[in-house]
């Protein structure tokens, strides 16, 4: 005579349930761990190409940066073809045409609260000096940001020649090269960019 089946689980049965679900569940987390790395790392880029991008536009508009007119020497009113701080800069530059107007453009570039600005108007010999912000046609850049900073190399009074400077107000000739870098908060954390740009001379 047999006997009747046991009720229940054996001890085999359920250690080999046990580690199936453990098996199956580290399966899972594996899987979520994946895709929130993929999610962060998107995130990450997609935030670095942002401030990038911001730090190309500042490069490509001092790069369009133009030796003082002949005209601005002619008509007797002294003025620096490009200013500049650790902070911003002002300089006359060649447009592009596009959005912008044709010829010459008077640029700005610097920080209004946490954004990075650049405000721009056409060149007038005659207003260019006395120009203010809020005649110039304002452009953001780039939102969040935590610090704009701006480097000039090239022959000033300031360096006694050759020679790395925070401000760049020299009246005859602009800087040779001008090194930005930009941070900006995002994800938690500054992300940050730089650049070196040759001026025209």
């Amino acid at each position: 005579m047999r006997r009747p089946p046991p009720n229940g689980f054996t001890l085999l049965e359920l250690l080999l349930a046990i580690s199936l679900m453990a098996l199956i569940v580290s399966t899972i987390m594996g899987g979520v761990g994946i895709g929130r790395r993929a999610w962060e790392t998107s995130h990450a880029s997609e935030a670095l190409d942002e401030v990038e991008t911001a730090t190309r536009g500042v490069a490509s508009l001092l790069a369009r940066s133009f030796p003082q007119p002949t005209e601005a020497r002619t008509i007797g009113t002294p003025q620096a073809t490009f200013q500049g701080t650790q902070n911003g800069c002002r300089f006359i530059a060649l447009s592009d045409g596009g959005a912008q107007w044709g010829g010459l453009l008077i640029v700005e570039i610097g920080r209004e609260e946490t954004d990075l600005v650049v405000w721009t108007s056409v060149y007038r010999p005659l207003e260019a000096a006395g120009l203010g912000r809020e005649a110039m046609r304002k452009t953001v850049l780039l939102k969040g940001v935590a610090f704009f900073e701006l480097a000039f190399f090239g022959p000033s009074r300031e360096t006694k020649g050759l020679g790395w400077s925070p401000t760049w107000s020299e009246a005859t000739n602009p800087p040779q090269l001008v090194s930005i870098r930009i941070g900006a908060y995002r994800l938690g954390r500054v992300i940050e960019t730089a650049a070196t740009v040759a001026l025209p001379q």
